[in-house]
């Protein structure tokens, strides 16, 4: 038992796209997300995934306020093929790290894109609490389960501030499966830690263990295990993906050993 699931992947191009959205809504997944940066456009490959799925909803996780401006992000969000009513467009401050530049950022986004739901990139508790005072979602990224209480301690007292509910928090859970699973976790993590200071801050404050899943094994019951903790805590947990290869069957493999718990939920 527990919050629903998603699955996350990376943006690009791959033979087989097209059938990753109706494959993901069959094994009972929540929610699709796909990532935006400068090595691969979220919302062009969200338009490529989303065919055949009456019923998933997809996110953008994350688009940078600091490459690009609310009017161009606003025009790539109208996507054939992905309704805008089942769409959370997410943003984040990028390399700005600028709570002034996310707060102007989406008041203009609810301006252009009335009715859509934003979510927010939230890593530290400044940002935290800006996304509980104004977003539909945060974005919480690279967090053991007590780091999420503590991200959602902050998102609710922001949203007290202003009188509000608390908007739901999604959980990005790295998860690797199969052999290598613990290196490719533990590689991802070095990779985004030379990103900048505030995910360098992040790990360093939860140095104990690797921050995500790795199954070896692959066994959906070791995966239950390992994710029970991060489903107490979030709203949505999105499984996001840690391929061995980067072939849609690889992604796939992930998402089917999750799918026993999205029919146990």
């Amino acid at each position: 038992m527990g919050s629903p699931l998603g699955f996350g992947i990376t943006a690009a191009s791959r033979p087989g796209h097209s059938r990753l959205g109706a494959e993901l809504e069959r094994l009972g997944y929540a929610e699709l997300w796909v990532n935006d940066t400068s090595r691969g456009d979220g919302l062009a490959t969200l338009g490529e995934v989303a065919g055949g799925a009456a019923r998933l909803r997809f996110g953008i996780g994350v688009v940078a306020l600091s490459e690009q401006a609310p009017a161009t992000i606003a025009a790539r969000a109208s996507v054939p093929g992905v309704p805008g009513d089942r769409l959370t467009l997410g943003v984040g401050s990028g390399s700005a790290a600028s709570l002034d530049l996310v707060r102007q950022g989406v008041a203009e986004l609810r301006g252009l894109l009335p009715g859509m739901p934003i979510a927010v990139a939230a890593v530290g508790p400044r940002m935290a609490g800006l996304a509980g005072e104004l977003a539909d979602a945060v974005v919480a990224n690279w967090a053991l389960p007590d780091r999420l209480t503590f991200v959602r301690d902050h998102v609710r007292e922001g949203a007290e501030r202003m009188g509000r509910p608390p908007p739901r928090l999604v959980a990005y859970v790295r998860t690797a499966i199969g052999p290598g699973a613990a290196n490719r976790l533990e590689a991802e993590m070095a990779r985004y830690r030379r990103f900048g200071p505030y995910y360098a801050r992040a790990f360093d404050a939860q140095p104990d263990e690797p921050i995500g899943v790795a199954v070896e094994s692959g066994d959906p019951a070791e995966l239950a295990s390992a994710l029970a903790a991060y489903r107490a805590t979030a709203d949505m947990v999105v499984l996001r993906g840690l391929p061995a290869g980067d072939a849609v069957d690889a992604w796939l493999e992930i998402a089917r050993a999750g799918a026993p718990l999205n029919h146990a939920s």
